[in-house]
């Protein structure tokens, strides 16, 4: 991602923006975690953590916004003080990597997707039971940048010997789900595959993606 390390250095700069407590706990919905070390939010020490996809990490519920836009809350000090991005620029993560926790809410799903070039482990996505075939569709394109959204279909299962890139020739209509199908209403459980099919040549939009001009 083009700029990183100018945006990381703005990141770093001095602080603007602190926001009330809003909540105590927050849902990992990706990896890795950054985390700035001690007790000022504007510290240049930032490592990166492993956290499992769909755990909670307790927090102050305070916010800070850095000067280029980066959002982070304060860890509650129970291992190391710290603050931990929420989401922002400049460390090529895109999209949220944590989500505040909702008192009442349902609990997630975790589901894994291979890649549609190799098979390969792509990722995985935490989903809400409420949310759609299309917000899962959007976590795909957000983490293998290049895929269209519009050319993902997602299939209730996989043919039985067939990969990502085969079978769709003889694979039954109504085995693909509709965007506005609730993930409730899949056959999709917890620690699942996320099966879908690109639609396209996904290497192709991918290298396309890549090779794409950046905006700073």
């Amino acid at each position: 991602m083009g700029q990183q390390d100018g945006s990381r250095d703005a990141e770093m700069a001095q602080s603007t923006s602190a926001e009330a407590p809003a909540s105590s706990e927050y849902r990992v919905l990706q990896g890795p975690l950054f985390k700035k070390l001690g007790t000022d939010p504007t510290s240049q020490k930032v490592i990166r953590l492993t956290r499992k996809v769909g755990s909670t990490l307790k927090t102050t519920g305070k916010t800070w916004t850095g000067p280029s836009g980066g959002r982070w809350v304060e860890q509650l000090p129970t291992e190391k003080p710290g603050w931990l991005l929420i989401e922002g620029p400049g460390f090529g993560q895109p999209g949220p990597l944590l989500d505040p926790v909702q008192p009442g809410e349902e609990e997630p799903i975790v589901l894994f997707a291979l890649s549609p070039i190799d098979d390969s482990p792509l990722c995985e996505i935490c989903l809400k039971p409420s949310q759609t075939v299309r917000h899962a569709k959007r976590w795909l394109a957000l983490r293998l940048p290049g895929l269209q959204v519009n050319r993902i279909a997602v299939a209730k299962e996989k043919p039985s010997d067939k990969t990502h890139g085969m079978g769709l020739r003889n694979f039954p209509a109504n085995w693909i789900l509709e965007d506005e199908t609730k993930l409730k209403d899949t056959p999709f459980k917890d620690g699942g595959e996320l099966v879908f099919f690109y639609m396209g040549d996904a290497a192709e939009d991918v290298a396309a993606a890549a090779a794409a001009p950046t905006t700073s």
